[in-house]
């Protein structure tokens, strides 16, 4: 495989969203980079100094005209990037993968599914949604963080049950009082929802673990493992 061509691009936006998330914004986007991002769920390579480079989910849906990311913290090159301010470049290679395959959604119950930085893909699927782009016949949004701090974006996700996204989050860690919605992990939620019909469709992104108790939690309430997709 050749190595892609990586193009400097300043971050026009940067803000921490929890303590280990944080938000970035690239508007002056090379033409070429912007006509690469197709289908929601690519990624583009980062690359910092002439160190070897990153694997990062979009966190936009396409027809955007810009790129967002999630950087989660706790990685030599996350943390170079994390720390960067507006201004400063981003060395980013263009969108490539296959992202979700959409049309195994349209017209069709469609489930998101995440946790941690999974949200970043999830939410340009979201946007796909909104900017209509995809049509499926129902979207609910599960996410899982540790606690009420840690769920980016909280704000605009709240606000898209009034665009046509249901949208639940669950807490595993909440400090007392800080949080009055589900806790527990996404996979509690899965249990108690009303299943799926066997033609559904669920998106996912987070830890195996999550998603191989998923499939399991679905296939054992009608929905096939074949059902279920990720963005890789």
């Amino acid at each position: 495989m050749n190595a892609p061509a990586f193009h400097a691009v300043p971050i026009a936006e940067r803000r921490d969203e929890t303590p280990d998330l944080v938000h970035i914004v690239l508007n002056d986007l090379p033409a070429e980079l912007r006509s690469a991002y197709t289908t929601p769920g690519q990624y583009v390579q980062i690359q910092e100094g002439e160190g070897k480079p990153g694997f990062f989910a979009l966190a936009n849906g396409p027809a955007r005209g810009r790129f967002e990311f999630l950087i989660k913290r706790g990685a030599p090159l996350a943390d170079a990037l994390a720390a960067k301010r507006a201004g400063e470049a981003l060395r980013i290679s263009a969108p490539a993968g296959k992202g979700f395959p959409l049309h195994e959604a349209a017209g069709r119950d469609l489930v998101l599914l995440g946790v941690g930085s999974g949200l970043a893909p999830l939410r340009a699927v979201v946007h796909a949604v909104i900017d209509g782009a995809l049509k499926p016949k129902s979207v609910r949004f599960v996410y899982g963080a540790r606690s009420a701090e840690h769920l980016p974006l909280r704000a605009e996700a709240e606000g898209w049950s009034r665009q046509g996204v249901a949208f639940e989050a669950t807490c595993s860690r909440p400090a007392a009082g800080s949080w009055a919605g589900p806790c527990g992990r996404v996979q509690t939620l899965l249990e108690q929802a009303a299943p799926l019909p066997a033609d559904g469709c669920v998106f996912a992104c987070g830890m195996k673990e999550m998603v191989l108790d998923a499939k399991r939690i679905l296939a054992a309430r009608g929905l096939p493992e074949s059902r279920v997709f990720l963005n890789f």
